[in-house]
């Protein structure tokens, strides 16, 4: 099921993306108030700031965001057929809470011709790195012990996950840049592959 997990992740930046492309032309604009934005709406499910520098209300952009989450979920475990969709429920919401351990601190930005880099401190949490082993760890234990059920392993992992984020560990802190760059039409994005590349320093093993 990592590969689960890294799925989810990937295809909930295409989506976060896409959204954040309609950000349009601002006076002054903001960088790194720009690239903070865009992490609280992903990570902590912010939208006020986030929706005001897009242009659009934070109901649009929590529906918006919300409802491609579910759908990225919903993808993720097409053609399951033993898994409950209560496990299935439960996995959205741990994976929701544990987004939300993501540490990151925008630190500051460098402009040149228009385009910015912005300097993002991050913690990684270490919770996917460590997915595969345990997993495999809690299977053999459940052989072991004959009490296997292929129909459960979602809430095993479900059980993984929320203990981990009740004991989440952290490595050093790193820095990651950010480029947020304008076009012909001066709409400012931030590139998928940063946005990937932020999640993996965030949550290494994710993607």
């Amino acid at each position: 099921m990592k590969g689960t997990v890294r799925k989810t992740a990937a295809v909930i930046f295409t989506a976060f993306m896409t959204l954040a492309m309609l950000c349009g032309c601002a006076r002054d604009f903001d960088a790194e108030g720009y690239v903070k934005a865009c992490l609280d709406a992903l990570y902590m499910r912010e939208y006020d700031a986030y929706a005001d520098m897009v242009g659009i209300s934070a109901d649009e952009a929590k529906s918006d965001l919300e409802g491609d989450f579910q759908s990225t979920v919903d993808e993720a475990f097409l053609g399951d057929t033993v898994t409950s969709e209560e496990d299935k429920q439960a996995y959205s919401d741990a994976i929701v809470n544990v987004y939300k351990l993501a540490k990151y601190e925008v630190t500051g930005s460098v402009e040149k011709d228009g385009n910015y880099v912005v300097t993002v401190e991050v913690q990684p949490c270490m919770i996917f790195a460590n997915l595969e082993e345990e997993m495999t760890a809690r299977a053999e234990q459940a052989v072991a012990d004959g009490t296997y059920d292929e129909t459960k392993y979602i809430a095993s992992l479900n059980g993984y996950l929320n203990d981990a984020v009740s004991s989440c560990e952290y490595g050093d802190t790193q820095e990651v840049q950010v480029n947020v760059t304008r076009d012909e039409d001066n709409v400012y994005t931030i590139s998928e592959a940063d946005l990937t590349y932020i999640e993996g320093a965030l949550f290494p093993g994710a993607v």
